[in-house]
C-alpha cells in the first residue's frame, strides 16, 4: 500500500514538472491551442492522481485502524514470518519474470492472477513490488500496463544493446506521453565597460524541445517448454530475447530513422544541414584523418559543450581504422583496440549500414555529443500474449503461435528523440573505407 502511495506521488511530481515545463515554454505569452491542450490533458491527469493518493491514503489508514494482533497460544510463544531478503536482480530480469507471469496467465483472470502466479514463483517481496507497477490496460486491444519502476528496468537492459543509449544518451521521463521543455539556442553577453558605465543588458534566446510518445511495438515469440520451467536461465533468455527485438527497432530508427507522425528521428535526421560532411573519394590515411577531424569541428566550433562525446560506426569501418598503416608501416589508429577513434570512444553496429551509395559500398560514420541527444521515455509498456496469432518468422514465412507450441508476446514502449543542439551531431557520408581500399593499395 505504501509503495503504490510513493509511486502515485513520484507520479504526480512528474506531471506537476511537464505542466511547468508547458508555461514556461509559453513565457509571458499566452498558450498555443496545443500547449492549452497539453496542459489540460496534465490537470486532469494530476486530478486523477490526487483523487487516487487520497483513497489509497484513507485505505492505509482504515488498514491500520481495524488491524488486531494474533493472540499466541498459551504457553505458545508469538508467531513470527521470517523475513524475506531483497534479491538484487540483474537489469531486466523483473520486466522478463512480469513478460513470464502475463504468458504463464494467458493474461486471464487479470492482474490477481498475474500477481498469484508471481508470489507463487518467485515470492511475495517479489510479487507485491511488481504489483505495484502493474494494471490493467484501459486500451482496446487489453494487456497490462507496466509503470515506472519496471519500465525503467526495461530501459536499463536496453542500454548496453541500443549504441544511442549505450553513448549516454540521456533518457527523461514523458509523464503523460508528452514533454516540453527550453532549450538555449543563444548565449548572453558578457562585455567590457569603463567605470560608473551602465552594464548593457543582454538575454539568452530559447527554444522549446517538445516531445511526444512513439508508439514501438515488437512481437516476441517464445517457446512454452521455456515458460515451464521457471529458473534464473529461464530470466535471462526471456529477457534477451524481448531486449533483442525492442533494441533492433530502437538501433535502426535512433541512428538513421526519419520523423514521421509515428516514429522519432534518427541522429542522421536531427543533425544541422551544414554537419553532413560528405568523405574525401580518396581513401588513404591523411584523407581519413581529415574526415574524423571535420566531424569533431562540426560540434567544437559551435562550442557545442563535449560532455559525452563519441562515435557510432559500422563493423566493417572499424576493421579498416584497425588495419589502417601509415606510409611508415605503423598503425595508424592503434587506439581502436582499446575502444578509442582518436581520444573519443566508439560503440560499432550494423544499424549504420555498409552498403551504401551508388556502388553499394558506401557506409556512415556519427560523431555526437550524446550528452545533448534526448531520448523521451514515457515508462509505460503495453504486455499483451496469445497462442493462437500468426506471425512472420526471420526467414519471411508465416508461422503459428499455436500449432508450434509458442506464446506471442507483444510489448509496447512509448519513446521519442530530440537534440538540444542540432550542432551536436555531425555525420560523414560516402565513407568508402574497407579493408584493401587504401589509394594506392
Amino acid at each position: 500500500m505504501a509503495d503504490r502511495i510513493t509511486a502515485l506521488r513520484a507520479r504526480q511530481a512528474e506531471v506537476i514538472a511537464s505542466m511547468e515545463g508547458v508555461l514556461n515554454a509559453a513565457g509571458e505569452n499566452d498558450l498555443t491551442a496545443e500547449q492549452q491542450e497539453q496542459y489540460d490533458a496534465l490537470r486532469a491527469e494530476d486530478d486523477r492522481l490526487t483523487a487516487n493518493i487520497e483513497r489509497e491514503t484513507d485505505m492505509e489508514r482504515r488498514r491500520a485502524a481495524a488491524a488486531r494482533p494474533i493472540a499466541p497460544l498459551p504457553g505458545a510463544s508469538r508467531p513470527t514470518v521470517p523475513a524475506q531478503a531483497e534479491q538484487k536482480l540483474e537489469a531486466g530480469l523483473g520486466f522478463s519474470r512480469m513478460v513470464q507471469a502475463v504468458a504463464a496467465t494467458r493474461g486471464n483472470g487479470g492482474l490477481r492472477a498475474v500477481s498469484d502466479y508471481m508470489e507463487k514463483t518467485w515470492g511475495s517481496t517479489f510479487a507485491a513490488a511488481a504489483a505495484d507497477n502493474m494494471e490493467q490496460s484501459v486500451d482496446t486491444q487489453g494487456g497490462f500496463l507496466v509503470n515506472t519502476d519496471y519500465s525503467s528496468d526495461l530501459i536499463a537492459a536496453l542500454r548496453p544493446v541500443v549504441a544511442v543509449r549505450r553513448m549516454g544518451a540521456v533518457s527523461v521521463p514523458m509523464p503523460n506521453g508528452n514533454l516540453v521543455t527550453r532549450k538555449q539556442t543563444g548565449s548572453s553577453n558578457a562585455q567590457w565597460v569603463g567605470e560608473r558605465a551602465a552594464i548593457p543588458t543582454s538575454a539568452p534566446s530559447v527554444d522549446v524541445v517538445s516531445m511526444k510518445a512513439k508508439k514501438l511495438a515488437a512481437l516476441v515469440p517464445i517457446t512454452n517448454d521455456l515458460l515451464r520451467f521457471n529458473s534464473i536461465q529461464t530470466d535471462t533468455l526471456v529477457r534477451d530475447d524481448v531486449v533483442r527485438e525492442v533494441a533492433l527497432a530502437e538501433d535502426q530508427q535512433f541512428i538513421r530513422g526519419q520523423a514521421s507522425d509515428f516514429a522519432p528521428a534518427g541522429l542522421r535526421y536531427l543533425a544541422n544541414a551544414a554537419n553532413i560532411i560528405s568523405a574525401n573519394a580518396t581513401v588513404n590515411v591523411q584523407n581519413v584523418r581529415n574526415d574524423l577531424g571535420k566531424l569533431r569541428l562540426g560540434l567544437t566550433k559551435n562550442n557545442v559543450p563535449m560532455t559525452r562525446a563519441g562515435y557510432i560506426v559500422n563493423p566493417t569501418l572499424v576493421e579498416f581504422l584497425s588495419q589502417l598503416l601509415t606510409p611508415t608501416g605503423a598503425l595508424a589508429f592503434p587506439e581502436i583496440a582499446d575502444g578509442k577513434i582518436g581520444s573519443y570512444p566508439y560503440v560499432s553496429t550494423t544499424s549504420v549500414p555498409d552498403n551504401l551509395g551508388t556502388d553499394g559500398n558506401q557506409s556512415e560514420i556519427y560523431f555526437a555529443d550524446f550528452g545533448q541527444i534526448l531520448i523521451g521515455d514515457a515508462l509505460q509498456t503495453t504486455l499483451a500474449v496469445s497462442t493462437d496469432a500468426m506471425y512472420v518468422d526471420t526467414a519471411g514465412a508465416p508461422r503459428s503461435a499455436f500449432q508450434n507450441d509458442e506464446t506471442l508476446i507483444r510489448v509496447i514502449e512509448g519513446v521519442d528523440t530530440a537534440a538540444r543542439y542540432d550542432t551536436a551531431i555531425a555525420v560523414l557520408t560516402g565513407a568508402a573505407w574497407f579493408p584493401g581500399a587504401v589509394a594506392g593499395q
